[in-house]
């Protein structure tokens, strides 16, 4: 019994041996034939079993011969985007480039301009929604839907998105902004104790304002930070459940609420009252008008996404703008002095968005905001695919290369935003660093450009713009500031599969930054090695040591504490701050 036991084992081995020869040999003949310099490797980095298992695996393969292995092992980490950064690019001599495993081809892309052929050629490279079965926990939704279905999701969702909306957004993040600033320090000192949660902090305030901002319903949200994953679950779907009938008995009323109305918007633009926003797809619709237009479960799947992509995008560019700022006080002042030059002595409760927020964009707030998405976006690569069995054409200055079919495409993000052809810098190194400056160009900050209104024809016929029908089209940065080569800047991805809620993300981090450093400075916490009393008592470079050991520790942690699940953000250890009175700064050192 046991020999024949053996013997099938044996004979499955054999047979999924071959057949992943075959595979990568039929993969390896199409990167061969596809003119884009390829890397073989042994094993798929995405294989599930490969992905629970390698950290078992790596230390054995390690001790091969790096003449066996040094073109591929670090491929073989699922981290490697943010560890490697643009340094595959730059070894291949290619901004492009394939990983040839038995599992599949893999496309990597740092290159603007097949960028763009990538993302206009929505049924070349559609989205391999079976990557985002995680975000379906509550049903389909304009994330995760492709084609045809995807058309129907986006007419539905995107009209809450509009420029008028974002005043709401606007008062409602300054006001959160407020009121975060206060659970963290004390309006009569001048400094904070260390503030370790300053990540948990941006996110109970980002959650805030998608709550209120998009849904109303702050102050009634079931999610509780210890509850366990499967309460949560259960409760997020009951209290879903619950606004989605109070909004249909609204509208089947006539009753609305002023605002953006998310929840609102998905169960009109859905049909269920017989009405449809002039979004819905008519031909779906039975004569009556009694044909829903979205499910139930697709209401609830594109609310649970609106929550979730609404909250931790802005989140993680609010607390690593903080982090980065803090490291480098220079560029903070830098901030500070356009602050006090745009909002002057006014308070928070008297900042306009029709005045302001424009003024912000296009100043050292926007440069701010647009470094920390070049050096740390919300995603590290953004998955496409060809569509089986066609293999796709780009052109990739003036040379035709050929993508094979079936192959993973990522638009690597974080290699992209490094690549030195395209960025203002002054040396490789200058690319990896936080420089705002970077983007301050003509003038930049002093001329504080009216991006919103004074630059609103412009949008207008060269963009498309129409702030009543959707979302805003505006370019991602301010015209005052550097404007990246077209595909050369996509913290928010690009083409017609762009964040919905661009724009939406970007009021609220402006208006925290605003906030925050109008009033305050942000430092690195130096407790991990000097007291209060120590540090009060230390000369100069004691001090500047101190501080350095704590600048170390955090640009330590942003480059091996990093991991992504849906979004990346700092997994393995956290990075002390301190809320200080301007003018009470006790480290104002230049990196």
């Amino acid at each position: 019994m046991l020999s024949y036991v053996a013997l099938a084992i044996s004979g499955l081995c054999v047979a999924y041996a071959v057949h992943t020869y075959r595979c990568f040999n039929a993969n390896l003949a199409a990167a061969k034939q596809s003119g884009i310099p390829y890397i073989s490797m042994p094993i798929y980095t995405f294989n599930r079993a490969w992905l629970i298992t390698h950290r078992l695996w790596m230390p054995l393969l390690q001790l091969l011969p790096d003449s066996w292995t040094n073109l591929w092992i670090d491929y073989l980490l699922p981290d490697f985007l943010w560890t490697k950064l643009y340094t595959p690019f730059r070894d291949i001599g290619s901004d492009v480039f394939l990983l040839v495993a038995p599992g599949a081809n893999t496309l990597y892309v740092a290159d603007p301009e097949a960028i763009s052929q990538i993302t206009t050629r929505r049924n070349d490279f559609p989205k391999p929604i079976w990557m985002y079965a995680s975000v379906d926990i509550y049903g389909k939704s304009v994330v995760s839907t492709e084609g045809a279905n995807w058309r129907h999701h986006r007419k539905i969702t995107s009209p809450p998105f509009t420029e008028k909306n974002n005043h709401l957004v606007w008062q409602e993040s300054v006001h959160q902004a407020n009121s975060m600033v206060a659970s963290m320090v004390s309006a009569d000192v001048e400094r904070s104790g260390s503030v370790w949660d300053v990540a948990a902090q941006a996110m109970r305030l980002s959650l805030h304002v998608i709550s209120k901002a998009g849904f109303g319903l702050l102050g009634r949200s079931p999610l509780k930070i210890h509850k366990a994953a499967n309460e949560s679950f259960l409760e997020w779907g009951k209290y879903m459940r619950e606004l989605y009938e109070q909004k249909k008995a609204e509208l089947q009323t006539g009753e609305s609420r002023d605002g953006m109305d998310l929840m609102g918007a998905l169960v009109k633009g859905a049909g269920i009252t017989g009405e449809t926003n002039g979004h819905a797809d008519p031909e779906k619709a039975s004569p009556s008008g009694s044909k829903q237009l979205l499910t139930d479960d697709e209401i609830f799947g594109n609310a649970f996404v609106f929550i979730l992509a609404g909250h931790e995008t802005a989140a993680n560019t609010i607390h690593f703008a903080m982090m980065l700022l803090a490291m480098h006080p220079q560029s903070q002042r830098r901030l500070q002095k356009d602050l006090d030059d745009i909002l002057g002595d006014r308070p928070s409760s008297e900042w306009g968005y029709d005045e302001d927020v424009p003024k912000l964009f296009g100043s050292m707030c926007g440069a701010v905001m647009n470094e920390e998405l070049r050096l740390i976006p919300p995603v590290v690569g953004i998955p496409k695919m060809s569509t089986a069995g066609r293999p796709q054409g780009l052109q990739l200055g003036g040379k035709h290369v050929t993508v094979p079919a079936d192959c993973n495409v990522t638009l690597d993000t974080v290699a992209l935003h490094r690549n030195p052809k395209y960025w203002p810098h002054t040396s490789e190194a200058d690319l990896l660093d936080f420089r705002p400056e970077r983007w301050l160009v003509d003038g930049g900050a002093n001329g504080h450009h009216d991006h919103g209104h004074g630059d609103e024809a412009h949008s207008n016929v060269d963009e498309g713009l129409d702030f009543d029908d959707g979302p805003d089209k505006r370019p991602d940065t301010a015209p005052s500031l550097f404007r990246p080569a077209k595909g050369a800047y996509i913290p928010f991805s690009d083409g017609y599969r762009s964040c919905l809620g661009r724009r939406f993300a970007q009021v609220e981090i402006l208006a925290v930054l605003a906030v925050v450093f109008k009033t305050w400075s942000i430092e690195l916490c130096v407790g991990l090695s000097m007291s209060d009393e120590e540090i009060e008592r230390a000369d100069e470079e004691v001090r500047r040591e101190a501080w350095e050991r704590a600048d170390k520790r955090a640009r330590e942690l942003l480059r091996t504490g990093m991991m992504t699940i849906i979004t990346i953000q700092m997994r393995k250890g956290k990075v002390p701050m301190r809320f200080v009175k301007r003018g009470s700064e006790r480290f104002d050192y230049a990196v």
